[in-house]
């Protein structure tokens, strides 16, 4: 289980350091503040989607564990 534990951490931080990096490009680059907030917001949806898939995953993986189910 704590495989998975550690392989969701880093998956998480991985997708967040991405998203982040991503944000600061198009805020780098960016001459509208509307882009910023696009990419902020879409970042934002992107991180939630990612949170919950990793949950249902590692949920997945505790229910089907022995020290979980006794």
């Amino acid at each position: 289980m704590g495989t998975v534990t550690a392989w969701a951490l880093r998956t998480w931080l991985k997708v967040t350091l991405i998203l982040g990096l991503g944000v600061f490009g198009v805020w780098l680059f960016s001459d509208h503040p509307g882009e910023v907030l696009a990419a902020v917001i879409v970042a934002g949806l992107v991180e939630i989607w990612t949170l919950k898939a990793l949950a249902r995953e590692w949920a997945y993986e505790a229910r089907t564990s022995w020290w979980w189910s006794s």
